[in-house]
């Protein structure tokens, strides 16, 4: 089902190498240009994950997705370009002392036999580049990045330095899975209340000159002159800013069920 050249006119590159400066162009890019987003499952559907519905949705919709998504179309350009990769599932931690279910898919890429972490799907504190995976701290974008080995997990763990300290993302360990376990987690992800994405909308693009990310209706905008958060108002609000920040195609109605939605979960008990 994929064809690189409408994929590379939808993320904006040209043909490239197997090399380092080509992975990192071909994941900087598509971070830049097709959003990390939940809608699917915030408004309590379950995402396909056939290969035919992923190319529709991502690259001829221009709409956006969550890892399994994202890194599947990602890994579908790795392996069109010729580059070696394996996948992996990993453990979201997000701060916590350890991981929940497997529920992070992403890419080991091998390059003159050095390992780089791939990963164009878990939104907003990940990298913008690939990370070797190797001991020390790496700076990516202005922000350090480093690996640590979790004893009782067995899991080696990304860490993204805060102004507070260091930050776990996500851990993986070398466990293979087959393509059911993928299926299993991204019905969980979609509908399990413990999972984030069924109770919260949740956004993010890694533009050339700033992140942007939703949660719910607050939009945090950083850039190299710092960050700031505001409100989203109203239904239009919301619409406005799918298509000029996120680059999202999506219809006035979904808009108003997404707004709908936001209302849901939003509103004082009682």
């Amino acid at each position: 089902m994929f064809e690189f050249e409408p994929y590379a006119q939808r993320i904006g590159v040209s043909l490239s190498n197997p090399t380092k400066g080509g992975l990192v162009s071909l994941q900087r890019a598509q971070l830049a240009t097709i959003a990390f987003e939940n809608i699917e499952p915030f408004l309590g559907r379950v995402p396909s994950l056939e290969p035919a519905d992923i190319w529709a949705k991502l690259v001829l919709q221009k709409r956006g997705g969550y890892c399994f998504e994202l890194n599947w179309l990602f890994g579908e350009a790795l392996k069109h370009l010729g580059f070696q990769a394996k996948p992996l599932l990993g453990r979201v931690r997000m701060g916590a002392p350890a991981g929940g279910i497997r529920s992070h898919f992403a890419w080991i890429v091998t390059i003159d036999g050095e390992e780089w972490l791939a990963d164009a799907g878990f939104g907003g504190p990940g990298p913008r580049e690939p990370i070797a995976i190797r001991d020390g701290v790496q700076t990516i974008a202005g922000t350090n990045f480093r690996f640590r080995e979790d004893g009782e997990t067995g899991e080696r763990v990304l860490e993204r330095q805060n102004p507070n300290g260091w930050f776990a993302l996500f851990g993986f360990e070398g466990t293979r899975f087959a393509p059911i376990d993928v299926e299993g987690a991204n019905y969980l992800c979609a509908l399990w209340p413990r999972q984030p994405f069924r109770n919260s909308l949740r956004m993010s693009i890694r533009l050339p000159d700033e992140d942007v990310a939703l949660l719910n209706r607050g939009l945090k905008r950083t850039g190299a002159s710092g960050g700031n958060t505001t409100e989203i108002g109203s239904a239009e609000e919301l619409a406005k800013h799918f298509v000029e920040l996120f680059g999202l195609a999506y219809d006035d109605e979904t808009v108003m069920q997404i707004w709908a939605r936001l209302d849901e979960i939003t509103k004082p008990a009682g």
